[in-house]
């Protein structure tokens, strides 16, 4: 057993979930008109000859007899969203211009697909939820925001960046510290803003699309699924946050020379420039496509925190939140990217990801709880010998919510490492999905890799499917995967009992120890309006709360809340 919170153990039952090789079906053009191919025969099954041009000799390929209602109804969500994105070009500044035409382009490929029941990476999410979306952006009746509505989001360094998007536009007025760092080091903003050195470097990575072009060139299968839509994020999104971190070539050369005297990692020693992304929604009702590109230098050092936050109320699943952040880490350099989604009762899809060069690292937080339906995709290429890819999820799941967490980590340089530790908490009636991936080619030697997820399941109604899987062409590795599922462990909740808490306080406490370990990971870049949120969500029920009033928790705030335990 492993000992999460002292003196607190949590079981640990080992009730791995496996998952058998799934059906792939035959693609076809996204906005192909709606025929059914032709079909020689009854059978629904192709050759064995075309089976062999497959990845894996065992997966089984379905011919589609042309689109259900479901597929027609997404052709025409999709078309409406591009309908709108091209009224709005001519308004567009040329970085963002440039972007939106390359996201055309890719939804015109043949070989995107559309979200789809029938494909595995989005067979456990609930379309007809996100289709509920408006495709297009509806603007409510709101005030304004003012300062102090973004307290809660902002950070307690007043000296810190914050770039707020309002409605996906950033807002100079709410935002602050915008620009160049006072030495010159860093710059944050608009890429609308930017000045033409950080263009020269952030303009093509804004522009890209490397979720489209690994779609392209992997099987159906195995991919994250995000094609189609991080094409929809560059077509329509209206702007983008832009965090460029300069070279840092002094400590750059102190950690190569540290490393060539210790077989160890040596991160970077360079100063760690902090920056905040709050992504606002005040009067958009509808899509809403938010985009942010990240940059660190070689030898750099940086922590970006992205928040999405709901000011308005609105009806359930009248909101979409389709994300994309694109992260770039130099030689030497290390990023933090700190992922925290607060939109409540709406949908939120969001594709990370990321390119490490030789000794880099990618450290990846991610915080989902309060969506009614939300789907994170992180996507990390190692790309250099010796990189480091550190990757911590968090998924609280209650009342229906479907929760989706996905990774797909490729070790294509030799001599690195990976490490991944997921979290889920099923209550209620919720449905929560960890779908993880390491690929080990042939180039990734000496590559030692370790992925576990854990999962509390607390109700008779609540579900979780965990799904690592290991890909290992490379014949000197050290890969681990694994899962557990499991309720909470009935002799520490006696233990608590025993020494004066409520069952339903002592529940509350394991359920947090559980998931405070990798909150801490985050290097406190969550702001306080996340960790009360949290605090709220961790604790007991109201009844429960009358029925251990006056007990030893209210003695014990620094036990009980996340707020107190991170300050």
């Amino acid at each position: 057993m492993r000992r999460l919170a002292a003196p607190l153990i949590l079981a640990a039952h080992t009730n791995a979930l496996l998952a058998g090789p799934p059906l792939k079906q035959q693609t076809r053009p996204c906005f192909a008109p709606a025929t059914a191919p032709a079909v020689d025969d009854e059978t629904d099954f192709v050759s064995a000859d075309d089976l062999e041009r497959e990845a894996f000799a065992e997966e089984v390929v379905v011919r589609s007899k042309g689109p259900t209602a479901a597929e027609l109804r997404a052709r025409a969500w999709f078309e409406a969203a591009l309908q709108e994105a091209e009224a709005d070009y001519p308004t567009r500044a040329p970085p963002v211009a440039l972007a939106s035409s390359e996201g055309v382009a890719a939804l015109e490929r043949p070989s995107v697909v559309l979200p789809s029941k029938k494909q595995e990476p989005w067979r456990f999410t609930r379309l007809d939820d996100l289709w509920r979306c408006a495709p297009t952006r509806e603007l409510a009746d709101a005030a304004p925001l003012a300062p102090s509505d973004l307290e809660p989001w902002l950070p307690a360094d007043d000296d810190e960046p914050v770039a707020v998007l309002v409605d996906g536009v950033v807002d100079a007025a709410l935002s602050k510290n915008l620009g160049f760092s006072s030495d010159r080091k860093s710059w944050v903003g608009s890429i609308r803003d930017a000045p033409p050195d950080v263009l020269k470097v952030m303009g093509p990575l804004h522009a890209s699309l490397p979720e489209v072009v690994k779609e392209e060139s992997i099987p159906q299968r195995v991919s994250l699924g995000g094609g189609a839509l991080c094409g929809l994020n560059a077509a329509c999104a209206p702007d983008a946050v832009v965090v460029w971190v300069a070279d840092d070539a002094d400590a750059l050369a102190v950690a190569d020379a540290a490393r060539a005297n210790a077989p160890d990692r040596v991160e970077s020693e360079a100063a760690c420039v902090r920056a905040h992304v709050v992504h606002a929604r005040r009067r958009a009702k509808g899509a809403q496509h938010a985009r942010t590109v990240i940059s660190t230098g070689a030898g750099a050092n940086a922590a970006v925190r992205e928040s999405f936050v709901g000011f308005t109320k609105l009806d359930r699943f009248s909101a979409l939140t389709n994300a994309r952040t694109t992260c770039s880490v130099g030689a030497g350099a290390t990023l933090t990217h700190v992922l925290d989604g607060n939109e409540a009762e709406q949908a939120h899809i969001h594709h990370a990801t990321a390119v490490c060069a030789r000794d880099g690292a990618f450290q990846s937080r991610t915080l989902s709880d309060a969506g009614a339906l939300s789907r994170v995709c992180v996507d990390c290429d190692v790309a250099g010998a010796g990189a480091f890819f550190d990757f911590s999820g968090v998924q609280l799941g209650g009342s229906d919510q479907n929760l989706d967490l996905r990774t797909a980590l490729t070790h294509s340089s030799p001599d690195a490492d990976s490490a991944q530790d997921i979290r889920n908490v099923a209550a209620e009636n919720a449905r929560l999905v960890f779908k993880g991936r390491i690929d080990v080619p042939q180039l990734g030697q000496r590559t030692n890799a370790d992925q576990l997820c854990r999962s509390l399941v607390l109700d008779d109604g609540a579900a979780v499917d965990a799904m690592p899987s290991l890909e290992i062409v490379a014949d000197d590795v050290k890969c681990t995967h694994g899962a557990t599922v499991a309720d909470l462990d009935e002799e520490s909740i006696f233990y608590l009992e025993s020494r004066g808490l409520a069952r339903a306080d002592a529940r509350a406490l394991l359920i947090k120890a559980f998931c405070f370990e990798l909150v801490q990971k985050t290097d406190d870049m969550l702001p306080r309006g996340t960790l009360d949120r949290l605090d709220a969500k961790l604790s007991s029920s109201r009844a429960a709360e009358e029925e251990s009033a006056g007990t030893v928790l209210e003695h014990l705030p620094w036990l009980t809340r996340f707020s107190v335990q991170l300050a």
